[in-house]
């Protein structure tokens, strides 16, 4: 698993306070785990999602690379469930269990999904399942929109005079990076495209998402916008899309701040990928189509965040 995931305290306490994720997992074990079943948790982090199938009379086991699993235990024993819960720290791909579970439980999903390493451990997870076993999530479906979202902070910060100098070279620098971001329904000047809708198992390395977005209203847009839906179970989905406001938010990839009318269509391909050292990296181009007036065109890409050349909106 990521060397990076998940390592850090204060990252586990905005995720134990995150009250939709916290209500819908504790909900998805509850409708899925039964007294006697075998189950795992993926990335047990502090162990929450281990505590609630082993209140459930799950019989456990807890898996995480990092040495937050100390923090785990300990709360097992507190809580009278050490008995129930075996934790095991280490790369869940080089596991064997002695008996294969019931059922994998996991929320080892970044932004927009993807996170470091963690796609090829999802797709390893099905030889730990005994024959009939499954996963929480079940599924995961990805969508994009389109923003009027200026990223005053990321982006427009940079067009201010700073220390009575010219700053805004860097903006173009800025352009190449994409952005975690807490976007309001109101600002999406777009309906929702689903661009990938798999199974957890099934989660690929790269991801090639391909969407045509239509302009709703007259504004100046400035991004698209991706987020995640995962279907815990059949009756449970966790979003991440705007306005919900859970401890991911949303991914901002950033585009030519350009003038739009509704009709206007943004053609985009967004692509996720991984490094040789498990770093991910997005990619996005295409271009901003308006009938009448001049097509924006644009290419980004995160490995080029030091490069700056950023193309600039039309008028």
């Amino acid at each position: 698993m990521s060397r990076g995931h998940f390592i850090g305290l204060n990252h586990h306490r905005l995720m134990l306070a995150d009250r939709l994720r916290m209500e819908a997992y504790e909900a998805a074990i509850a409708e899925r785990v039964r007294p006697g079943m075998r189950v795992m948790d993926l990335g047990t982090g502090t162990g929450i999602l281990a505590l609630w199938a082993a209140r459930a009379g799950a019989e456990v086991t807890a898996v995480e690379p990092h040495a937050v699993i100390a923090v785990a235990r300990r709360l097992a024993e507190t809580n009278g469930l050490a008995d129930r819960i075996t934790f095991i720290q280490g790369d869940a791909r080089q596991l064997t269990l002695e008996r294969p579970v019931d059922l994998v439980v996991t929320e080892c999903m970044g932004n927009f999904f993807v996170t470091d390493e963690m796609q090829p451990v999802l797709r390893d997870l099905p030889r730990h399942l005994a024959p009939g076993g499954g996963t929480v999530p079940q599924r995961i479906r990805l969508s994009l929109g389109l923003a009027t979202l200026p990223l005053w902070r990321e982006q427009a910060f940079w067009m201010e005079p700073i220390g009575g100098f010219d700053f805004s070279a860097a903006r173009d620098f800025a352009a190449q990076a994409a952005y975690v971001v807490a976007c309001d329904p109101e600002l999406m000047v777009s309906e929702a495209v689903t661009v990938a809708d798999f199974a957890l198992v099934e989660a690929p390395d790269v991801f090639t998402l391909d969407a045509t977005l239509t302009c709703t209203r007259a504004v100046r847009v400035h991004a698209l916008v991706g987020w995640f839906d995962a279907r815990l179970t059949g009756a449970v989905t966790l979003s991440t899309a705007p306005g919900q406001r859970t401890h991911w938010g949303q991914m901002a990839f950033p585009l030519p701040e350009t003038p739009v009318r509704p009709g206007d269509t943004v053609e985009a391909r967004v692509t996720l990928d991984m490094d040789a050292d498990g770093r991910s990296h997005y990619t996005w181009a295409g271009r901003i189509v308006r009938p009448g007036r001049d097509t924006v065109a644009f290419s980004r890409d995160t490995r080029r965040r030091f490069e700056g050349g950023a193309d600039q909106g039309g008028g």
